[in-house]
């Protein structure tokens, strides 16, 4: 009788065991009362979350520009071609393995994963945003006086 009671009481503190779980914070305002400082008054702590932003590509801006004459106008058109250039080296597509973590496994004969994610982060990091060849035109057309 004894044993059942324990193993009631333990399958009831277990099923509801999630439900007393804490709860991981939803608003910067929460993250900011989870923190304490020995010696600091808690209205007295600000709290400051940095996170870097990933790095711009660099662009290579081609502009092209067309006169046309026309009887009654001069049409001028002007294209932008902005192309995305990163310096970073390109990836074997066989074998992906960014710069940085190939460096890692070259130079490290034991490395833990701690290691691993590590180098993967900080290149992660170095890695520019991605962005489409971007492509303007612009088409002026100034009427001829008395046409």
């Amino acid at each position: 009788m004894k044993t059942l009671l324990a193993s009631t009481a333990l399958a009831v503190a277990f099923a509801s065991a999630p439900a007393y779980a804490l709860q991981p914070p939803t608003a910067p305002e929460t993250v900011q009362s989870n923190i304490v400082v020995q010696g600091a008054e808690p209205s007295t702590v600000e709290a400051t979350v940095v996170v870097p932003e990933a790095p711009q590509p660099n662009t290579s801006v081609v502009i092209d520009t067309a006169v046309r004459e026309t009887p009654a106008a001069t049409v001028e058109t002007t294209t932008e071609i902005i192309t995305p250039v990163s310096g970073r080296p390109a990836v074997d597509p066989s074998n992906p393995i960014a710069p940085e973590v190939q460096a890692l496994i070259d130079t490290k004969k034991n490395y833990t994963t701690a290691d691993i994610v590590k180098a993967q982060y900080e290149a992660m990091l170095a890695t520019p945003v991605s962005q489409p060849t971007t492509i303007i035109t612009t088409t002026t057309t100034t009427p001829r006086p008395g046409g």
